[in-house]
């Protein structure tokens, strides 16, 4: 470990009876780690006062200058951060693509790696902007489910033509209508929700009793071939009839705007609002993130609000590439999305 990620693990806040402590798990690597301090500071100016973060960093290689520049960020914020890094031995096997390295499946590891004392933790994708007191997540009764979370906006059904109520209505819009392709093979119930793995609030005390990684390890690698949406897959098998549910208010993703109104909404239609007008967390989801040159994701604008709050203030993106290739790209990747969104539309007439 480095000097500067050493020194993060030395900034200890000062233990009182009177603070109030929550464990919270985030998993980044270089490129990530501008959004995740953005996650980070957001997380600490909403806290209420009295409350610290023990975060548990799973990281992958991060350089100096920006553990520097993360430290610079959160100088003075009621966090303590303590660095894993995971062995990438234990997971290199597993499919990447798009913008996902190897790193997004380190949440599958945190019972394993986290202090023995742990026995509940919040898990935050490292791009996040959040809006409210994550203490209100952490106070939510857990009971006996792997953990908390909420459907994805962008496929909430195992089937969506089994579980949701205006299915033709929403189908076009949606990412996919079964994010477990081999859900009956599985054994699971085509109706039940599907959930974002982005924002949990996890049992570490059960994953770790039932050896969790293991199986969702397994889970991946048994079903190779039907795996879509990396480790969330495996989550949503395993954790299958067993998770307990927030609003999803808590965890915007960009998918929301896809939809063009209230009765598109794969979802119950006051949550939707509420979650479009009203996020509690907003998720920076999809493979063109606010920081990537030429983005037209549809949040930008509070990636840079946050990102003022940073020691990367200053930092904007490369402006677009203005060659013929660049062009070309952009120009197929929206073509595939209204051939597939027409597709759809033609699908959702004849189901």
């Amino acid at each position: 470990m480095n000097q500067s990620s050493a020194s993060l693990t030395e900034n200890r806040l000062p233990e009182s009876p009177k603070v109030k402590r929550i464990d919270v798990v985030c998993a980044a690597d270089d490129a990530y780690v501008m959004p995740l301090a953005v996650t980070l500071k957001s997380a600490c100016r909403h806290l209420a006062a009295g409350v610290q973060i023990r975060l548990f960093l799973l990281t992958g290689e991060i350089v100096d200058d920006n553990w520097s520049l993360l430290e610079q960020t959160l100088a003075g914020e009621p966090i303590e951060i303590h660095p894993i890094k995971p062995d990438l031995d234990t997971i290199s096997d597993l499919s990447i693509s798009h913008h996902i390295s190897h790193t997004a499946y380190y949440r599958l590891l945190t019972a394993e790696l986290v202090p023995s004392d742990v026995t509940k933790a919040i898990y935050l994708d490292c791009d996040l902007f959040i809006k409210e007191d994550i203490t209100r997540l952490w106070d939510l009764p857990i009971a006996q489910h792997y953990c908390l979370a909420t459907a994805d906006a962008a496929c909430p059904f195992v089937d969506a033509k089994k579980g949701c109520a205006n299915y033709r209505l929403a189908n076009p819009y949606m990412a996919t209508r079964r994010p477990i392709p081999n859900y009956r093979q599985l054994g699971l119930d085509g109706a039940a929700e599907y959930f974002n793995s982005g924002v949990m609030v996890l049992s570490v005390e059960r994953w770790r009793a039932e050896n969790v990684a293991e199986q969702l390890l397994k889970i991946l690698r048994d079903n190779r071939n039907h795996v879509w949406c990396w480790d969330q897959y495996a989550l949503n098998v395993l954790c299958h009839g067993q998770w307990g549910r927030f609003e999803p208010r808590w965890n915007q993703g960009a998918h929301v705007f896809e939809y063009p109104s209230p009765d598109h909404a794969p979802i119950d239609r006051r949550q939707w609002l509420e979650m479009k007008t009203n996020p509690a967390i907003v998720h920076f989801t999809t493979e063109f993130k606010p920081w990537q040159a030429g983005s037209n994701h549809p949040r930008s604008e509070v990636f840079f609000e946050g990102l003022a709050a940073t020691a990367w203030q200053d930092w904007r993106p490369p402006k677009p590439d203005p060659s013929f290739q660049h062009w070309f790209n952009r120009r197929m990747v929206n073509m595939i999305k209204r051939t597939t969104i027409t597709s759809r539309k033609i699908t959702s007439v004849w189901a």
